[in-house]
This record gives structure tokens, sequence and C-alpha cells, in this order.
């Protein structure tokens, strides 16, 4: 699997956008590993609760839960961080270190929680996680962004990814966006919408 594949979603994944994913993923569901990042949605209760909503989807969706590991960069020590008093230890469990970009590309998709944007910018750029997860995204490594996760994929912040140039503002309550706008005006989505990018082409779905 070649090329960029993201999903940036206002609320998860629709079963459209689901047989979408798999058809691009071309595995049984069972087979199929996800790395879930959770940095932005561990501050507040009602960010911590979507885990357990996400964790109930990707059950449904027929992945396994031993086929899923949570990744939390504020865990991850800071990129330029020399360890001193765990230095003994030469092959600490990935849960503990910055995945690298040959680990990362054994995953067939990542999910980037919803929650504080803000937070999940600044422990991407701390930890160096930006810079591997970008080149993995270029290599086929699937994207889905919900909520925080897909305005890190857009351009929403100086920091994020800048997959999109556009910004995204999810859970939109208004008239939402049909068609994409010209240059780099909002996208607002509502829940149940998603931007899907397929290399240099992007639609709303």
């Amino acid at each position: 699997m070649n090329g960029k594949h993201l999903f940036l979603t206002s609320a998860g994944l629709t079963d459209k956008m689901k047989e979408k994913f798999f058809d691009i993923i071309g595995k049984c569901p069972k087979d199929v590993k996800v790395l879930y990042i959770s940095t932005a949605g561990i501050e507040t209760d009602g960010a911590r609760e979507s885990l357990a909503i996400c964790f109930h989807e990707l059950f449904l969706m027929g992945i396994q839960y031993e086929n899923i590991l949570v990744y939390n960069l504020e865990l991850i020590l800071s990129k330029d961080y020399q360890r001193t008093y765990s230095s003994y230890v030469t092959t600490p469990f990935m849960l503990t270190r910055l995945l690298t970009f040959e680990e990362l590309n054994q995953f067939d998709a990542v999910f980037v929680s919803g929650g504080d944007v803000s937070v999940l910018c600044r422990e991407m750029s701390r930890t160096g996680f930006d810079r591997i997860l970008n080149n993995a995204i270029k290599n086929g490594l699937i994207y889905v962004g919900i909520s925080a996760g897909s305005m890190y994929a857009a351009g929403n912040l100086t920091d994020g990814l800048h997959i999109i140039d556009n910004p995204i503002i999810p859970h939109w309550n208004g008239s939402e966006t049909t068609v994409l706008p010209n240059g780099k005006d909002e996208i607002k989505l509502a829940d149940g919408k998603a931007v899907y990018v397929e290399d240099n082409y992007m639609s709303v779905i």
C-alpha cells in the first residue's frame, strides 16, 4: 500500500468510511493492527471517556483488542534527553520510548484521538514523533483523525502536520462544508463527516 490515505473526521468513522478504510488496507479486520494515540484525550474525563467509545467502535469493526496498541506520547522522553538512571535498560518496551519508523510501519493504521489539540501538538513536537509519523503517512500508513486528531493533521496549527492547508472545524452545527473551498479557507465538519485525503486529492465524505 503506497501513497497517503487520511480520514480527517469530526467524530470518528461512519459505516461508509469504515468500508473504504478496509478496502484500502485489503486485510481481514481481525488481522488489522492499529496504533491508537491517546495523548489529546487524557486531560479531562469527557475526553477520557472517548477512549472507551473508540475501543468499542474498533471492536465492532472486527479489529481485535490484542492488535491495538495505546500510545501516549506524554510517557515518552523528550527527543534531546539523555537517559541517566535507566541507561542500563538497553531494550525498553515500546510504550516507554519513541517508536522507530520501521516499527510504526508494522501497523496498518494510526488513530489519533480527540481532546486538546494543543497538548497533542506539543507532545508530538517534544518527542520528535511528528517527523516519524509524517514519514510513515507518506509511506502508506493510514491516518484516522478524530476531532483534535484531524485538526493536528490539517492547517489549524503552525506546528501541525499540514497534510492539508485548510483548518478543520469539527462538530460544526451550522451550515456545513459540502464543497471544498478554494485556497486555505476553513472546512466546517459536522459529526458524521470527514475530509478524505488520497495523495494530493481530497474530498468531503
